[in-house]
């Protein structure tokens, strides 16, 4: 199933289901290994939508259709696995996520944008009480616009945490912040210049002197090298513990929008996964680039990381540009001024010259694209790119993907089916934004996440998560939180919660499904092999306690992973040791 090399010709497959009739689920070479039965398979293959029984011989399905017809293919040594009418889906595949990131923050202080200031700071000193043994105080999740328009400073982390660094980063992962230990022993003080003024830069006192807010990339990514928050030692201990919880979602791949943190440790650590087997999730990678700097250089950084990883399980191919930040950081790259602070509109984090030039580059050596667009602005800079690419690299068939899409004008929807762009999302964000109302407006918030629309217009649209930027803890990991959020636009099971206009932007139960199987396979490059439960494609699926098409929308999050199979492999099972 693995895709062609990096800088090979471009792939020109298209995002359809080999061609079959009734006998397109039998494979008459093969025994099952094992047999799935007494089930409700729902497919996504439109040629057989619902099936009752899947025969797997190895890593590949090799039947899937009604009992009769399975009997062909199995003997006395295959394992038969009764579900009592357990629904099947093709594996869920999440289409934004920071997998190697995860890993240093699975066991750090666990904040919430919900909580006030002094619930944070008491949270922080909690944890650094119970963890005498670290030298560096780590955790995320706090929300920036909590702590007011100078935001958090080192002063107040001082009166928790005097005497060991702390870094703490926002629920966006567009923020950090640390004290006054942190920023001596990394010697950042009033001389030091801001990285990309008014990009990536830190939060001053009017002197000149680091509060301690430290605002996008640039300005925090050398911090946390040098204090060690990704250290090899928090890496090994949260990965085992983080691909297990992926499983038990149901996770069988993922797109990872960048290793970032933890540099030669975590791609290490990744390598040997890899190499003894023990990777439970494909996963397909990316650089991730978010500066000038970054762009410069991401065609030969890529190169090579494509020629060290490029297996079935770890692919890293992809080019990911951060075209700006978050609303509630401010750094949203917006068409209109934000209402407060008046005037302000934000800035792309990168350059427009410079990125055209790269996103050129890699189009025309069959690079797929994956680009980071919250506000309007950023998403109309990132179509207007990618009609740059259809234009100048018409025969290249790079597949182009924008995440999270949180504000996009009315005029430009229609442009992701115009110019076969993927629109990417995360519904669990999908809650009424309060602090997006209060500096973009009211109007504003009509223009959020327009993923029906989007649909309507010919695009295909898919869900992930941006874990471990969670709104909502460890549930925003989890896909049916997600797939009940797209669909009600409302916190999961609350259905007299205000709906995150416009209501109209709900899709459908089908559609959500389809966007975390067969398009999220789409946007991977990986739709022929994994998607769809149909006979030849790996055997990468499902089973949950309920079916999902028969329960209360408001209860969807609600449903258990029973079973998690991976190249025909049980990765989880529930009450399993």
């Amino acid at each position: 199933m693995l895709a062609a090399p990096l800088l090979a010709a471009p792939l020109l497959a298209a995002a359809t289901e080999p061609v079959g009739g009734a006998g397109a689920g039998r494979d008459d070479a093969a025994r099952a290994d094992r047999l799935l039965h007494n089930a409700r398979v729902y497919t996504l293959d439109p040629e057989q939508p619902w099936a009752e029984a899947v025969a797997i011989a190895g890593d590949r399905l090799v039947y899937v259709g009604d009992m009769a017809g399975a009997a062909d293919y199995v003997d006395a040594d295959t394992q038969r696995l009764d579900l009592g009418g357990k629904l099947v889906l093709p594996g869920f595949i999440d289409t934004h996520i920071h997998v190697g990131d995860t890993f240093p923050w699975v066991f750090a202080a666990s904040l919430s944008p919900d909580m006030g200031p002094g619930e944070v700071l008491a949270t922080v000193a909690e944890y650094a009480r119970a963890n005498p043994e670290q030298g560096l105080i780590i955790g995320n999740g706090f929300l920036g616009a909590a702590f007011g328009e100078q935001g958090p400073t080192a002063a107040q982390l001082d009166q928790v945490v005097p005497d060991r660094p702390v870094m703490l980063f926002d629920e966006g992962f567009h923020t950090a912040w640390i004290n006054s230990k942190a920023m001596a022993m990394v010697g950042l003080d009033a001389r030091t210049p801001d990285p990309v003024p008014g990009r990536h830069y830190y939060k001053r006192y009017p002197d000149g002197r680091p509060t301690g807010w430290l605002i996008e990339g640039g300005a925090f990514n050398w911090i946390s090298e040098k204090l060690g928050v990704s250290s090899p030692g928090r890496i090994a201990r949260g990965a085992g513990a983080f691909l297990d919880t992926m499983s038990s979602m149901g996770i069988t791949a993922a797109f990872d929008a960048g290793m970032v943190d933890g540099g030669e440790a975590t791609f290490a650590l990744m390598e040997r996964l890899v190499e003894e087997g023990e990777l439970p999730v494909r996963i397909v990678g990316s650089l991730y680039t978010n500066t000038d700097d970054a762009l410069a250089t991401a065609m030969p950084t890529l190169r090579a990381l494509n020629a060290r990883f490029h297996s079935e399980f770890l692919d890293i191919r992809m080019l990911k540009v951060s075209l700006d930040g978050t609303v509630e950081a401010k750094t949203a790259y917006m068409l209109e001024p934000y209402v407060q602070p008046p005037g302000h509109r934000g800035d792309s984090l990168v350059s427009a010259d410079r990125t055209r030039e790269t996103v050129l580059r890699a189009a025309r050596a069959g690079i797929d694209l994956h680009l980071h667009a919250i506000g309007d602005a950023a998403v109309r800079m990132g179509l207007d790119l990618a009609e740059a690419v259809r234009e100048e690299v018409p025969d290249s068939g790079v597949r182009i993907a924008m995440c999270h899409i949180q504000v996009v004008d009315p005029a430009d929807v229609p442009r992701f089916g115009e110019l076969d762009v993927i629109a990417q999302s995360t519904a669990t964000w999908y809650v009424y934004d309060d602090v997006a109302e209060k500096y973009l407006g009211p109007e504003r918030l009509a223009h959020f996440y327009p993923l029906r629309s989007i649909a309507e217009g010919g695009a295909r649209i898919t869900l992930g998560t941006d874990y471990p930027a969670s709104w909502i803890g460890l549930d925003g990991l989890n896909p049916l939180f997600n797939i009940e959020m797209a669909m009600t636009r409302q916190p999961a099971g609350e259905a007299g919660f205000a709906v995150q206009p416009p209501v109209s932007e709900r899709i459908t139960l089908a559609q959500a499904i389809r966007a975390y199987t067969l398009d999220a396979a789409y946007q991977l490059r990986l739709e022929h092999d994994i998607g769809s439960l149909r006979a030849g494609k790996q055997a990468d699926l499902v089973v949950l306690s309920d079916n999902l098409f028969e329960i209360d929308t408001y209860a969807i999050h609600k449903a258990r992973v029973l079973l998690t199979m991976v190249d025909g492999k049980i990765v989880y099972r529930e009450g399993a040791e």
